[in-house]
């Protein structure tokens, strides 16, 4: 196994910051505002049209052409890989800070140029090959700082699930990233030869992104009470990255004769990757219940995820559809799950556990409406009121600044010193 240092350095518990720690600090933070602006962004435009209140206006237009792309793009990558690996990859390793902090600075500033760019311009295909660049730059500054703590390690300790899933996301982008800027870019040079490519062509790795990174940081989130096997959980995640890039490689070059071929090796990874959905989650399930937790917020926003992805995999397989809605919804309970842990352990500070668990509450129950005959409006409607209450839970806790007396007990002490407050 990869070995790293055995003993991590808890960021909130240092008196004063580096200068390479608040770098860290400020480009994991835009990192995951990026993601939420553009998850707020695709998901109102989602609602309002399915509530039929969108107006019809260029800008609205250019927005809901923009949906896949926000969702897609700039919401997973962002925050699953960019963000949560900034902010926790130096506390897994037992490191201070990240490397090639000014890289990571300036991949955040290219996501956002590309982001702007996709939801003004009509055209938006310049803006996936800025994309695919914040990208790269993005996971080499991970890559970089795994390998390099790797190298310097003086004792031997395994990576935690966390790391490998941001590991291997990591080079699932690297190695994907490249081939969809070169589709974009032929369908731009060579328009009449070349079909159109969207950020559809890239819903094969950020599935692969949302089962890998997502998983990770399911983890982590009772990395402290559970009894998770390291190893089992990093040979079913090496392998699902290893097929499921080659099955998508595959399936997206090939042409005429090979079509046939590549379908049957993209529903052989799909298969495969469904195995993985459901291993993964059974080990986690089983280390959380040899330890009898207690459901604090961030546990539950990881069973949410457990139960959206992996169904949503055991669906694709058996009826051939209902992957695509179940991995963004899967990437959405990730992203919320790791913020909340994020905030209350990582950083330190209270959150409201009322709204949080409200929060998690209402997207149980939008996406069960969701997958409902009949009742997608009012999904829509219940998603855009959760949205509501992750903003309101969100400025609560920055704006009171309450700090735990000790982050590393787990969100299920810091809510007891924030209840005496409230």
């Amino acid at each position: 196994m990869i070995s790293a240092h055995s003993q991590p350095i808890p960021q909130s518990a240092t008196v004063g910051k580096t200068p390479s720690q608040r770098q860290d600090s400020a480009a994991g933070t835009a990192y995951l505002l990026l993601a939420a602006l553009a998850a707020l962004v695709g998901g109102g435009v989602s609602v309002l049209a399915g509530l039929g209140m969108l107006p019809a206006t260029d800008l609205c237009g250019r927005l809901t052409q923009a949906h896949p792309a926000l969702m897609l793009l700039y919401v997973v990558v962002p925050a699953l890989v960019s963000g949560f690996g900034t902010l926790w990859l130096p506390r897994a390793l037992g490191r201070e800070h990240m490397v090639l902090g000014r890289l990571n600075l300036a991949g955040v500033a290219v996501l956002a140029l590309s982001f702007l760019l996709t939801c003004t311009l009509a055209d938006a295909r310049f803006a996936h090959v800025l994309w695919s660049v914040g990208a790269l730059m993005s996971a080499m500054v991970l890559l970089a700082t795994i390998f390099d703590s790797c190298a310097d390690s003086r004792t031997q300790a395994s990576f935690s699930p966390f790391v490998w899933g941001e590991m291997l996301s990591a080079t699932v982008v690297l190695l994907c990233a490249p081939v969809f800027a070169a589709a974009v870019l032929r369908t731009w040079l060579w328009p009449a030869i070349s079909p159109v490519v969207g950020a559809e062509y890239f819903a094969g790795p950020v599935g692969l992104i949302v089962l890998l990174a997502g998983f990770g940081i399911v983890f982590e989130m009772a990395a402290r009470i559970g009894q998770v096997q390291t190893r089992p959980v990093a040979y079913i995640m090496a392998t699902t990255a290893a097929i499921g890039v080659v099955a998508w490689a595959k399936s997206s070059l090939a042409h005429g004769s090979d079509s046939q071929n590549a379908l049957l090796i993209g529903n052989v990874g799909l298969a495969l990757c469904s195995l993985s959905a459901v291993c993964l989650a059974g080990l986690w399930l089983a280390g959380t219940w040899r330890a009898r937790v207690s459901l604090h917020t961030p546990l539950l926003w990881g069973m949410g995820f457990l139960a959206v992805v992996a169904g949503g995999w055991v669906v694709q397989l058996v009826q051939g559809t209902g992957l695509h809605p179940a991995l963004q919804l899967g990437a959405l309970y990730a992203v919320c799950g790791g913020f909340y842990l994020w905030r209350g352990e990582a950083c330190g500070f209270w959150y409201p556990q009322s709204l949080a668990k409200l929060h998690f509450a209402l997207t149980a129950v939008a996406t069960l409406c969701v997958f409902g005959s009949g009742m997608q409006v009012l999904g829509c409607a219940l998603f855009g009121v959760a949205a509501v209450v992750f903003v309101l839970a969100a400025a609560i806790s920055f704006q009171r600044a309450i700090p735990v007396p000790d982050s590393r007990v787990g969100v299920a002490e810091a809510s007891k010193a924030g209840s005496a407050v409230v």
